[in-house]
């Protein structure tokens, strides 16, 4: 029989590191946002006015086969009482893609049960939000099954293009269309040309991560101020966030941060993670000067340049399905957004939010 425990403090938190990264690690949801350290650093960041709600699910020989990384948060509404909602650590106000449970192979459906009667039975909540989950993961299917007559509503909440990385650079470059392949080329002859050259700049000294994040923020503020909206690094705990995990990352060579120069000025920058030989870009920048020289394209194919020379097997764009994105590829990823209200109100919201939602499309 399985047995639950609930991790509600920092301190419990802490010691799951080494048995969270093991699981991960035999688990089929294994990405870079749902390792300990991007999870933990999330709550030292955004702990406020939440509940941790973390439950560590054991098998019959207290060996550690699953986690629900939930916390308990409120969400306003107008008219009502706030709702009580569970929703997975990682989100907002920053962005996690591929997030789940984490289960080890092969025991999905007992331990998704064991999860779902749990939630149920012993505490009160209004709504469980579980969002972006691969399409691809178990989980929509079997939760479904569990549920059984319950309320539960999913939808596709977001898109992320990847490339599958070949071993060769020039077989990469074929594999674009001709114009694409010829403006590459040029923008990158022209840049050589007219500035005498530029170079690729990454972040390897911990001693200089802070002042490299601060340079990758400014760059994707001025980015944003071109088309007058803020960017993702405007609020202070975001980007205490990011350098914390930058710093976290550096150490454990998970980090890659580019930067392209030109005349001693940094142009453009990539914040990527590497990650079980693939590379996700997370954000970017670039100063609006050179927008003409269109050095955010030169600089992302030089680090699927870069991946693909130190054997990588994807490069990851994460979500959105922005131009500069679908240019380079056609393969995509859907994620899930799942809603599991447990109360009146929350099948009121619900209501009233699929309404609007349909009224805009």
């Amino acid at each position: 029989m399985l047995s639950i425990k609930k991790v509600n403090t920092q301190n419990e938190f802490s010691k799951l590191k080494e048995d969270w990264t093991s699981l991960l690690k035999k688990s089929r949801s294994d990405t870079v946002f749902l390792t300990w350290e991007w999870m933990y650093t999330w709550w030292e960041c955004f702990m406020d006015n939440k509940q941790l709600f973390l439950l560590t699910v054991y098998d019959e020989t207290e060996k550690l086969i699953g986690i629900a990384p939930l916390c308990m948060d409120k969400k306003k509404l107008v008219g009502i009482t706030a709702l009580k909602y569970m929703r997975f650590l990682g989100t907002m106000p920053i962005s996690s893609d591929h997030l789940d449970f984490i289960i080890n192979k092969g025991r999905e459906v007992e331990v998704l049960k064991a999860i779902v009667d749990y939630l149920f039975q012993e505490i009160k909540w209004d709504l469980c939000l579980l969002s972006n989950i691969p399409i691809s993961s178990l989980t929509g299917k079997l939760l479904r099954e569990i549920m059984e007559n319950r309320p539960f509503q999913s939808e596709i909440s977001q898109v992320c293009p990847y490339i599958p990385l070949p071993t060769r650079i020039e077989d990469y470059y074929s594999s674009l269309s001709g114009n694409a392949r010829n403006t590459i080329k040029r923008k990158r002859r022209n840049l050589q040309k007219e500035y005498d050259g530029f170079e690729v700049i990454t972040c390897e000294e911990s001693d200089g991560i802070d002042s490299a994040m601060e340079r990758l923020f400014e760059l994707h503020e001025k980015r944003w101020m071109v088309v007058k909206h803020k960017g993702n690094f405007t609020k202070s705990n975001v980007r205490k966030f990011h350098k914390n995990i930058a710093r976290i990352f550096l150490k454990s060579d998970m980090l890659r941060l580019y930067f392209l120069r030109i005349q001693v000025k940094d142009a453009a920058a990539l914040y990527t993670f590497k990650y079980n030989n693939k590379l996700f870009y997370y954000q970017g920048g670039w100063d609006p000067e050179w927008t003409r020289e269109r050095v955010g394209n030169i600089l992302t194919n030089l680090v699927i340049e870069d991946a693909i020379n130190n054997g990588y097997s994807e490069y990851d764009f994460l979500r959105g399905t922005e131009d500069y994105k679908v240019r380079l590829t056609d393969k995509k990823r859907e994620e899930l957004d799942i809603f599991i209200p447990n109360s009146f109100k929350a099948k009121i919201y619900l209501l009233f939010r699929n309404l609007y939602h349909n009224i805009k499309k």
